[in-house]
């Protein structure tokens, strides 16, 4: 598709727009807006949706102009996709770059200890957050001892910008091949429009 002139014609896929709003209860949902015509073009190439985790597989996208920002996303036939960047072409449309990702279901809880009876300190829950995001990796680490050996895998959880964590968070990523429980251990949050966790699981093998 040239970058220099679009055809309305081309704009033969139905996409979702959708934003996330907060139900009760804590819990934040992606949740359609409007649908969209749109091309949709794939490449080979990898969309670096994250500053500090690896790629995913970039698409380009022509859109009429309407209200969106990088705050949304996109459905196209059952793929999420995380946009990256959006820019006028022309008057009447717009030209959006994304990554194809899969969101998971993730469970953060953070506990605070506070000084209870006889002043010992007693550990209470103080946030509770069911949020989607895209998990995406850094790196594995492997390390054998005399008697058994750990595996140590941390991840990059990038979230929508109302999700705020904090290094010592637990996240409990609820599905995809990647469930399990991990431990926050810093914080990236100062891109306008997402935040990037990383985070550690670490386990016996």
């Amino acid at each position: 598709m040239s970058r220099t002139s679009v055809d309305a014609g081309q704009l033969n896929e139905m996409v979702q727009v959708i934003t996330l709003r907060e139900e009760p209860g804590d819990v934040w949902t992606w949740q359609t807006v409007r649908r969209a015509c749109a091309s949709v073009e794939l490449s080979t190439a990898r969309s670096l949706f994250s500053e500090v985790g690896i790629g995913a597989r970039a698409a380009e996208l022509v859109l009429r102009r309407q209200e969106l920002t990088l705050h949304n996303a996109l459905l196209w036939g059952g793929q999420h996709l995380f946009l990256t960047a959006i820019v006028p072409e022309g008057r009447t449309f717009l030209r959006v770059q994304a990554a194809l990702v899969q969101p998971v279901a993730c469970l953060a809880v953070r506990t605070k200890n506070t000084l209870g009876a006889g002043n010992r300190p007693v550990s209470a829950e103080a946030m509770r957050v069911q949020f989607p995001g895209v998990l995406t990796e850094k790196y594995v680490k492997y390390e054998r001892e005399d008697t058994h050996a750990e595996t140590e895998t941390a991840y990059v959880l990038v979230t929508p910008k109302q999700i705020e964590l904090e290094a010592g968070d637990l996240v409990t990523v609820q599905d995809g091949p990647a469930k399990a429980q991990y431990n926050v251990t810093a914080a990236h949050v100062l891109d306008p429009f997402k935040n990037e966790y990383e985070m550690v699981y670490r386990g016996d093998v």
